[in-house]
C-alpha cells in the first residue's frame, strides 16, 4: 500500500450481488480517477480464482492498491475488518457492480471538506437491467418515513425522483437522510465511530440513523455520478454463491429482527424484500441461460404475479407514502433514539 498521508480517499471495493465484474470495476476506477487522490482496497470475500487472477492483472503495476483475503462473508463483515486501519480523511465504499464516471471524486471531496459531513452520497443511476431498459435514477436522496398501521409504527424508505430521467433531476447539493451502499463516501472518523451491524438489508438505513442520532450531516452530491449495473450484465452461475449468501431469506429475516431490536420500529415492506430476493435469483438464472433482458424481465414479472396471487404480500395501505410522515419530524431534536447497541442477535 502507498503512503496514505498524501491521499485523500481510500476506495474499498466489495461484492454485492455477484463475484463477476471485479476487474472491470478496477479498470473503471483507474480510468476515471486521479491516482494521486486515492488508495484502493479490494476485499476478497470469497472470489473465485479466475476473478482474482483477472483482478491482479488489472492491478499490475499499481502501487496504491491491495487485495485483502477474508474468505466468504457479507460486505459489512469485511468492512469491519479494515475500517480502523484506514488513514485517509475519507473512505469511499463501492460495490463491484457499480461504475464511476469522469470527475466523480473531486465533487465529493469538495463537499466533504466544505461541510464536514459524515456522508457524501453521489447520484446513483441504474442502467439497462432489472425492471428497465434505459438509464434512470436509482437514488438521489432518501427519506425515512413512518406510517401507523393499527397502532404500530412502520418505517418506509422513500426515494424521491425514483426512476426519473437524469436530465430531470435537481443539480444542487442537498441534505439526505440516508443513502445506498452501491457507492458512498464517509468521513473516515465518522465511519470508525459507528457500529456496523450484521445486516444485509437496511444496513445503510441503520448507519444513517446512527449518524443522525449523533448529530452528523449527510449530503447528496449530484455532481458526482456513479452507475449501478442492476444485473444488466449477464451474471455467471457461480455468482449465485454470493447472491445466496447475502440475499437469502434467512439472513434477510435476521437483518430485519436486528434492525427492529436496535431501533424499535417494524418495517412496512419486509415481505416485499423477500419477494425481491426470490425474483432476482430467478432473473440471474434466466440471464445465465442467455435470455435477453426484456424477456427475462417479462418472465420474472409473470412468475412474480402468479406467486403474489397465490401468496399475497402484506400491504394493508393503499398508498403508504401519502399516509406517512418524515420520521425525524416527529422526534425530539429530529434525532432517532437507538434502543440497543447489539450488532448481532
Amino acid at each position: 500500500m502507498s503512503e496514505t498521508k498524501q491521499r485523500k480517499v481510500t476506495i474499498v471495493v466489495s461484492p454485492r450481488d455477484r463475484f463477476s465484474g471485479l476487474s472491470h470495476c478496477i479498470d473503471n476506477i483507474y480510468e476515471h480517477t486521479d491516482e494521486n487522490l486515492f488508495d484502493l482496497i479490494i476485499l476478497d470475500l470469497g472470489y473465485p480464482k479466475d476473478e482474482l487472477i483477472k483482478a491482479r492483472e488489472a492491478l499490475s503495476g499499481r502501487a496504491n492498491a491491495t487485495i485483502l483475503d477474508y474468505g466468504l462473508m457479507i460486505p459489512l463483515e469485511g468492512i469491519t475488518r479494515i475500517r480502523d486501519e484506514i488513514q485517509t480523511p475519507f473512505t469511499f465504499l463501492l460495490d463491484n457492480d457499480s461504475r464511476v464516471s469522469p470527475n466523480w471524486l473531486a465533487p465529493l471531496i469538495e463537499t466533504g471538506e466544505k461541510t464536514g459531513a459524515a456522508v457524501i452520497s453521489p447520484l446513483t443511476l441504474e442502467k439497462d437491467g432489472v425492471d428497465g431498459a434505459y438509464t434512470r435514477n436509482h437514488v438521489y436522496t432518501v427519506e425515512i418515513r413512518v406510517v401507523d398501521v393499527e397502532g404500530t409504527s412502520y418505517l418506509i424508505e422513500h426515494k424521491p425522483y425514483r426512476r426519473e430521467l437524469p436530465e430531470n433531476l435537481p443539480k444542487e447539493t442537498t441534505p439526505t437522510q440516508a443513502f445506498e451502499l452501491h457507492g458512498v463516501m464517509f468521513r473516515t472518523s465518522a465511519l470508525q465511530a459507528i457500529e456496523l451491524p450484521y445486516m444485509t438489508i437496511r444496513e445503510h438505513l441503520d448507519i444513517g440513523m446512527q449518524l443522525k442520532a449523533k448529530g452528523e450531516l449527510l449530503f447528496a452530491e449530484p455532481r458526482s455520478i456513479i452507475y449501478f449495473d442492476n444485473l444488466g450484465t449477464r451474471a455467471q452461475l457461480e455468482d449465485l454463491r454470493y447472491f445466496d449468501l447475502r440475499w437469502n431469506k434467512k439472513i434477510g429475516k435476521y437483518s430485519h429482527d436486528l434492525f427492529e431490536k436496535r431501533w424499535g420500529y417494524k418495517w412496512y415492506a419486509e415481505q416485499s424484500v423477500y419477494n425481491w430476493c426470490s425474483r432476482r435469483r430467478l432473473y440471474i438464472y434466466l440471464r445465465w441461460m442467455h435470455i435477453p433482458i426484456s424477456v427475462a424481465n417479462f418472465l420474472d414479472r409473470v412468475v412474480s404475479g402468479v406467486k403474489r396471487r397465490l401468496f399475497p404480500l402484506w400491504d394493508p395501505l393503499k398508498n403508504p407514502i401519502e399516509l406517512s410522515s418524515l420520521l425525524y419530524d416527529k422526534l425530539d431534536e429530529n434525532k432517532p433514539v437507538q434502543l440497543s447497541h447489539e450488532t448481532r442477535l
